[in-house]
């Protein structure tokens, strides 16, 4: 008896969630995700809003969005197949994934019971695409960042982004080859991937079983007078005594997948915890696979 015919599937994915999170001390709470959206392995539409909050005056926001998309390329194309044909389908698909926050404050008390740490965003956006034609891994053509009116105690923080660089770099083949072969690009941007610890090869992009962890930002600048115990770690770290660290744009990269989180909090101060604003994340698969991965 000869076998059926396999079904051609898309195995779409996509989610995106404006602020989550946990806070630990001094009591255990959780922040519930805001305004989260994802869609299931069919592709679709989802979108998700919420008005501004304030929970236990210390974290705030004026308003949050997210919004994700998958879809076939060429839609008309795609009712066709729906006349019981749904395991022909072989066209070309993408991934829209982009989320939003407005208004975003943290604003801690000092243990010392005298004044407050304050971190302010006036708005926060990331947004990307990705794309696949079925045969070649997915390409991720656009990632849009955006850092406006980022402040500490009311002073301006610039934060330096180079989103375009892994637009450029669609794939992870393509920015793993250009990081072994190009010297001046290692030189230039060596310092957005981060070691695990392990020791690499002079040309080998750091990574941990194929996965890449970096970041978009490429370096963070006081306008104004620095406030005082504060101190910039990196390319997109920053310490701030009384309130704990804050992570700028951080990126993971594999094959088919790519996800990015816009502002990461570690809270170590009065008030314990992990918090994470404005995160997109994006992939997806073919079956049957038509493909070797990277």
């Amino acid at each position: 008896m000869d076998n059926p015919p396999v079904e051609k599937r898309f195995i779409f994915n996509g989610a995106a969630v404006a602020l989550a999170a946990h806070i630990r001390r001094p009591n255990d709470l959780f922040i519930r995700a805001v305004a989260p959206t994802n869609i299931p392995v069919t592709g679709g539409l989802a979108e998700g809003q919420a008005s501004g909050q304030n929970f236990h005056e210390i974290i705030s926001f004026e308003s949050a969005s997210s919004r994700t998309l998958g879809d076939f390329a060429d839609t008309h194309s795609a009712a066709s197949f729906t006349n019981a044909n749904h395991g022909e389908n072989g066209l070309s698909t993408h991934t829209f994934v982009e989320s939003s926050v407005s208004g975003l404050k943290v604003d801690v008390p000092l243990d010392t019971g005298k004044g407050r740490r304050v971190f302010a965003v006036k708005q926060l956006r990331v947004r990307l695409e990705s794309a696949s034609d079925r045969r070649n891994p997915i390409a991720f053509r656009s990632l849009e960042t955006t850092f406006a009116e980022v402040s500490v105690d009311e002073v301006p923080l610039k934060v330096i982004t180079v989103a375009d660089l892994f637009s450029q770099h669609e794939t992870k083949a393509k920015l793993v080859q250009r990081y072994e072969k190009d010297a001046d690009f290692r030189k230039r941007y060596g310092n957005l991937f981060f070691s695990t610890g392990r020791r690499e090869s002079k040309n080998e992009i750091p990574n941990s079983k194929g996965l890449i962890y970096g970041t978009v930002v490429a370096g963070l600048e006081w306008q104004g007078k620095k406030p005082d115990k504060c101190e910039i770690i990196g390319t997109n770290r920053l310490k701030i005594e009384g309130l704990g660290s804050v992570y700028f744009g951080e990126i993971f990269i594999d094959e088919n997948y790519r996800r990015i989180t816009l502002i990461r909090f570690q809270l170590g101060s009065t008030y314990g915890g992990d918090m994470a604003a404005c995160e997109a994340q994006g992939n997806g698969s073919t079956w049957p696979p038509s493909f070797s991965g990277f």
